[in-house]
């Protein structure tokens, strides 16, 4: 069973068309599905249009106060029933119809997640989030080793047992998919990236104008790194400490070639180093004895068809 989770707030524009196309979209795939709506405390009109929607296989769920996107999201799978969890946003950003294809690559993949990558042509990524996004993704990128094409695309499809299995990680706001695809990738899971379109959103978001702009890239960036830290530790320690040992060692050969005498300060900063890179060292041999449960020997890799 297949269980679409759409957190709703303030998407009275959008909202029933986008649970009319899913619900199109899923009946097409064949498997029994849910679709799990989840108002998040909308000022809007959200709440009544969810509640005329006459459409069984959905099922609407209401948060009293605004509590965040991944709150949302989580509300939303608590109550799911089905062992596949997909999700997408309410405001018509998304290609909904194309989780039909994601749920095939799943099929052909056998992958445990299989991520809408808003990197087709055509795809409509506001031009003031392209420095940021370039940013989180070379950091992303460099600290997991892989190549990620979209770390928080909100259009995706998961096993259940995945998910659950980080469940203590998932932040309240918006960082649910960025940490669920961080974690998986950190982790043996099989993520695989499909090509989508991502459409220009009808109305104004609030993440990345202004303050809330800055705040949320300031939270990626800190997310990125406790993930990493989290599960592989070494590979964030390592920098630091090859700066540092290159550092002490560079000012270390000037002293003796001018003063014939190795320094306090290159002394101290290969120290330093020495120290960071065991403390990530016993850090990463720690995480990998605690692992009880790798899922999959699998490359991750990511289908450029």
């Amino acid at each position: 069973m297949i269980s679409l989770v759409i957190p709703v707030y303030n998407e009275a524009n959008q909202v029933e068309e986008t649970i009319n196309l899913a619900t199109k979209t899923l009946n097409n795939i064949g498997e029994d599905f849910e679709i799990i709506a989840v108002n998040d405390g909308s000022s809007d009109t959200s709440a009544a249009i969810l509640a005329g929607i006459n459409n069984p296989k959905l099922t609407v769920l209401h948060h009293k106060i605004n509590t965040g996107y991944s709150s949302s999201l989580k509300t939303g799978i608590r109550h799911s029933k089905g062992e596949i969890i997909a999700i997408t946003d309410a405001d018509g950003t998304y290609p909904v119809n194309e989780l039909a294809g994601l749920f095939e690559h799943m099929k052909k993949t056998d992958a445990d997640m299989v991520i809408g990558a808003r990197t087709k042509q055509g795809a409509k990524i506001p031009l003031v989030r392209k420095p940021a996004k370039a940013i989180i993704a070379l950091l992303a990128n460099s600290l997991t080793g892989v190549k990620i094409p979209d770390n928080n695309s909100g259009l995706r499809i998961f096993r259940k047992d995945l998910c659950e299995q980080f469940w203590h990680l998932y932040p309240e706001r918006f960082s649910f998919t960025i940490t669920i695809t961080l974690a998986a990738l950190t982790n043996g899971y099989l993520v695989e990236f499909v090509p989508i379109d991502y459409y220009k959103r009808s109305g104004k978001s609030s993440m990345s104008s202004g303050f809330n702009g800055i705040k949320n890239f300031m939270n990626f960036i800190g997310l990125i790194i406790r993930i990493v830290t989290y599960f592989r530790p070494l590979r964030f320690f390592i920098w630091p400490s090859l700066l540092l040992l290159i550092g002490g060692i560079a000012i270390a050969i000037s002293t003796i070639v001018t003063d014939r005498n190795i320094s306090d300060a290159g002394l101290l900063l290969i120290v330093t180093g020495v120290q960071v890179g065991l403390f990530g060292l016993l850090a990463d041999v720690i995480v990998r004895q605690s692992k009880v449960h790798i899922p999959h020997t699998k490359s991750t890799h990511q289908n450029d068809q």
